[in-house]
């Protein structure tokens, strides 16, 4: 029996997504199924699936700080006209979604680096961010925040416990948050001293708080916004060393200017930051080589290194980073012994490789070993990815087909990931994600993945369990050690069958000496960009 293309609209929910117009499509190629599994049993399986779209998205209103879209010459290409000691151009990726450094589906190396740059967060580097706040500490359950009585956004808007309040609603209200197991075990955030002081009670121990606000938003102006979608078109307001000038989608540019509001003691050392997309690795290559950027942050690309390599006075970095593209299967339509199955057929290098499209600098996880074949799923299996990202697709594709060559039906559900999370996952309609996500590495990473509470925000696998949740609060309360909360988290995936590391992020950083770091040294690394608040032009570069 052979069986064809069938296609089919899943339910979504009406979503005020502006550009993020909410679609789910399916495209399930059915293959012939070994003689476990019958004709009529994929016939039923075949007419489950019927047309049951959605009601029609609705378009937000025009954000406040509005995207450029003009054709106007970029600073890059017009030769720096705003003066070569006051600009530095850096290469990155192209732009894919928005720019909330809160959202799984906006995370990327270039999102992290813009939000370093532009919002403020309650710690740096584990330790107060003393710009922002005047005192933190935490007695008997409650936070309490001193905010800096100078602290403002750039458009003179006072940072307030306002901001602390809105982030907190957001993280425990939005689908598709990164690491919302903190701010789940807040249960009151109180705001007094006109305010400036922020008191935030816990219901339950968090050992780590030092990691709960960090990149605040300027609530004055999303407040009562989607939060998914809030800032797909531009951060419209900064209280860090930088604000968002303009970004250019079309063109792939970002400009970010100093701002000229920050009240700290270290302002920004340069006045324009231009982010170009670089497209390519001759294109990226050239830019180095004609001075037209000073600094490189790429996806590797076959012949990236190479090119890099060949360029003089370059310096070159390549490293990997705490993000993983991971196949997770939902717990709750599939039984363990499917999801054993399914992860156990998938071939991680070569999926790695589909995926990337590259051989050169791929960095594969370990093989995880799920316990083999156990039971073959009875009905067609649908996959959900986001079309804004090719690799994550791409990987999608290699696993519907991989998984047909044992006979296993499967297909593949373009949506954004918002909507998968609060509807599509926990109503049973997709089994399965594939996404970038943050490794496990600390606690409220952790029990982001599997505690109950986060079954529609961090938890994609839908996994929920008394015992696991009990465990997990004395993770986040630090009453395990996080060597051994790592070692479990890695001997629970395997037993039960959630997830399938496919591809760790790699990044490529090149420099020429055209910037000097915070050192002043141009023979020093400059450190990454989430850093170029304290680059500058090096006046010893020929």
């Amino acid at each position: 029996m052979v069986v064809g293309l069938l296609s089919c609209h899943l339910p979504a929910p009406a979503r005020a997504t502006g550009p993020r117009v909410n679609r789910l499509e399916s495209s399930l190629v059915k293959h012939r199924l070994p003689h476990l599994v019958g004709p009529l049993l994929l016939a039923g399986a075949l007419a489950a699936c019927h047309a049951n779209p959605g009601p029609a998205p609705v378009e937000e209103e025009t954000s406040t700080t509005e995207t450029q879209t003009s054709t106007r010459t970029t600073t890059a290409e017009a030769g720096e006209p705003e003066g070569t000691r006051n600009n530095i151009s850096v290469g990155i990726d192209a732009l894919r979604n928005g720019f909330n450094p809160h959202l799984v589906a906006d995370d990327t190396s270039f999102v992290r680096d813009m939000a370093a740059l532009v919002l403020p967060s309650a710690f740096v580097d584990d330790r107060p961010n003393t710009d922002l706040l005047e005192s933190v500490e935490e007695v008997g359950g409650t936070i309490r925040y001193q905010i800096a009585q100078e602290a403002q956004w750039s458009d003179g808007t006072p940072i307030t416990g306002a901001d602390f309040s809105f982030l907190w609603q957001a993280m425990t209200t939005t689908p598709g948050v990164i690491d919302a197991a903190g701010y789940h075990a807040i249960s009151a955030v109180r705001v007094t001293g006109g305010g400036k002081t922020v008191e935030v009670d816990l219901s339950e121990p968090v050992a780590d708080w030092n990691q709960l606000f960090d990149n605040l938003l300027p609530s004055h102006l999303v407040a009562g916004s989607d939060f998914a979608s809030a800032f797909y078109d531009t951060i419209p307001a900064s209280a860090g060393r930088y604000m968002v000038r303009s970004i250019d989608r079309q063109r792939g540019v970002v400009v970010l200017s100093r701002n000229d509001r920050f009240w700290g003691a270290n302002p920004a050392s340069t006045e324009l930051l231009t982010f170009q997309t670089a497209g390519s690795a001759s294109r990226a290559g050239e830019f180095l080589r004609t001075g037209q950027s000073a600094f490189m942050n790429l996806t590797p690309t076959e012949t990236l290194v190479d090119t890099f390599t060949l360029l003089p006075g370059t310096d070159l970095r390549v490293s990997d980073t705490d993000r993983t593209l991971e196949l997770t299967l939902n717990a709750k339509v599939l039984d363990a012994g499917v999801r054993s199955t399914v992860l156990s057929l998938i071939d991680a290098p070569t999926t790695a490789r589909l995926a990337a499209g590259r051989g050169a600098q791929l960095s594969v996880p370990e093989r995880v070993d799920f316990g083999g074949v156990e039971k073959l799923p009875e009905r067609p299996l649908r996959i959900a990815v986001d079309p804004a990202d090719d690799q994550a697709v791409a990987a999608a594709r290699a696993v519907v087909d991989q998984l047909a060559v044992h006979g296993i039906a499967a297909g593949t559900v373009s949506t954004d990931l918002a909507s998968a999370l609060e509807q599509a996952l926990p109503d049973g309609e997709i089994d399965a994600v594939i996404t970038w996500r943050r490794s496990a590495e600390n606690p409220l990473s952790l029990a982001s993945r599997y505690q109950c509470e986060q079954e529609v925000h961090s938890n994609l696998s839908v996994w929920c369990d008394p015992d696991t949740d009990t465990f997990l609060a004395r993770v986040v309360a630090g009453a395990v050690d996080p060597v051994s909360a790592r070692a479990w988290a890695g001997e629970f995936n395997a037993t039960h069958a959630l997830s399938l590391p496919l591809l760790r992020e790699t990044r490529v950083e090149a420099r020429t000496g055209g910037i000097v770091g915070a050192s002043g040294d141009g023979a020093a690394w400059p450190g990454g960009i989430a850093g170029a608040a304290n680059w500058r032009k090096n006046d010893n570069q020929q």
